[in-house]
Formats: C-alpha cells, sequence, structure tokens
C-alpha cells in the first residue's frame, strides 16, 4: 500500500509538470463550457436544457482528455523518459505503477467534474443533478472504459510525437461529432451516421442518463452495451501490447 501511495504522489507531480496535461484536462473544457453556457443557455436539446445536457457532455471531454492525454501521453513520456526503467531497480511492482496510474486519472476526472459543477452552480445558478448515486456510477464506468482505450495510445505510440499527433487527431471527431459540443441533430446527415463510430457519443449519452435519472432504462442498454464491448476489446489489447519500458 505504501509503495502505491508514493508512487501516485509522484504520479501526480509529473501530471501536474506537464503543460499538455493540466491544459487539455482542465482549461480547455472548463473554457468551452462557459463560452457555449454563454452562447446557447437559453436553447433545449431533445427534451433537456442547456445544463442537464451540456455538464454530461462537457464532464465526457474531461474523461477524453484524461484517457488520452494525462494517461496515454504522460505514459510515452515517461517511459521515454527513462522513468520506468528507473522504476525497475526499485522494489516498486508494476502492479503498483499501474494502480497509481489508475488513481491519478481518477483524480484528474474527479476534480475536473467538480469545476465543471462549481462553474455551472455559482457562474450560471444551474441545478445540480438530483441522481448523484446514478451519475457516480455514469461517471466511473465511462472512466475506466476510456482509461483502457489509453493504455492502447500508449502501447502503439513509442514516441511523444507520436502519442500527441494520436491524441490530437483523435480530440476533433470525439468533441464535434459526439454531441460533446455541437447537437448531433444540428449536423449534416452524413455527420449523424459518423457519430455511431465515436466512443464519446456512449460516454456523453451514458453521463447524460446517469445525470438526469435515466441510466436505469431500455434507453441505456445500447450504450451501455458499446461501451462494455469497447472496455473488453481495449483491455485485451493493451494486455498483449502495452510494455512499461521500451
Amino acid at each position: 500500500m505504501q509503495s502505491i501511495l508514493v508512487h501516485t504522489k509522484m504520479e501526480l507531480t509529473l501530471f501536474f509538470r506537464e503543460t499538455i496535461a493540466v491544459l487539455f484536462t482542465f482549461i480547455v473544457p472548463a473554457v468551452s463550457f462557459i463560452v457555449l453556457a454563454l452562447m446557447f443557455q437559453s436553447n433545449t436539446y431533445d427534451g433537456l436544457d442547456y445544463f442537464q445536457a451540456y455538464i454530461p457532455s462537457m464532464i465526457a471531454i474531461i474523461i477524453f482528455t484524461t484517457a488520452f492525454f494525462s494517461m496515454g501521453l504522460q505514459i510515452v513520456i515517461d517511459r521515454e523518459k527513462g522513468v520506468y526503467k528507473r522504476l525497475k531497480g526499485t522494489p516498486l511492482n508494476q502492479k503498483a505503477i499501474f494502480t497509481a496510474t489508475i488513481v491519478k486519472g481518477f483524480f484528474a476526472i474527479y476534480v475536473g467534474c467538480i469545476e465543471i459543477l462549481l462553474i455551472s452552480k455559482f457562474g450560471f445558478g444551474s441545478n445540480l443533478t438530483a441522481h448523484p448515486f446514478e451519475f457516480f456510477l455514469a461517471l466511473s464506468f465511462c472512466s475506466i472504459t476510456f482509461f483502457a482505450i489509453g493504455f492502447i495510445v500508449s502501447s502503439l505510440a513509442k514516441r511523444m510525437q507520436t502519442a500527441l499527433g494520436i491524441a490530437l487527431i483523435a480530440m476533433y471527431p470525439m468533441m464535434f461529432l459526439s454531441g460533446a459540443t455541437l447537437p448531433v441533430e444540428a449536423l449534416p446527415e452524413v455527420l449523424q451516421k459518423l457519430t455511431t463510430f465515436i466512443p464519446l457519443t456512449y460516454v456523453v449519452n451514458i453521463l447524460r442518463d446517469g445525470w438526469n435519472g435515466t441510466l436505469f432504462t431500455s434507453g441505456a442498454i445500447v450504450d451501455f452495451s458499446v461501451l462494455a464491448g469497447i472496455l473488453v476489446v481495449a483491455t485485451v489489447i493493451g494486455t498483449k501490447f502495452f510494455r512499461w519500458s521500451d
């Protein structure tokens, strides 16, 4: 347990030293949320007001940025710097490293989530969810699923530039074709069809279900099933190809 705590502290220290990770985890989602709220807070989306729809959406973006930038990219950076190779000479085992990395991911997501909630409550006077338990379950499940995808990124990329390129290329369709920023119904028909191939689409849907108390309804089955399938496949691929050192 002590080794996990020590490495978690190290992971968090490294995380806050990486400008890219902090920027995309805490700054980009918060600024996007504020700008969109100022523009569209009076709008409704499929029967939901702006905050019912876009508090979960911005938190979905935080899940994506954490998995790709704070975890996938950060692991590649640390591996390239030889951090994990040096740790081989210590009593710290790989299970402790893995656990600390997951804890760091949850920390980043929960802090980013609290940031959005505080902006919503005190910046715009919006009501928060009446279903915190459902939302917490949805948030945790979606986070774990994208953590698995993040480990795939760190498995495929051997260098920081490659991992950054993958994250940036994935960022635009994830943000703009998932319903996280632009309403899916406002997209051209051909792009609406593409949303079904964007993993973050299902995260947005599940988080909205959790936020609005419809997580345990038949409408959430398809989204949950798709994410569960992604989690299984990503875990298998990550387990097969992931390496802590070159």
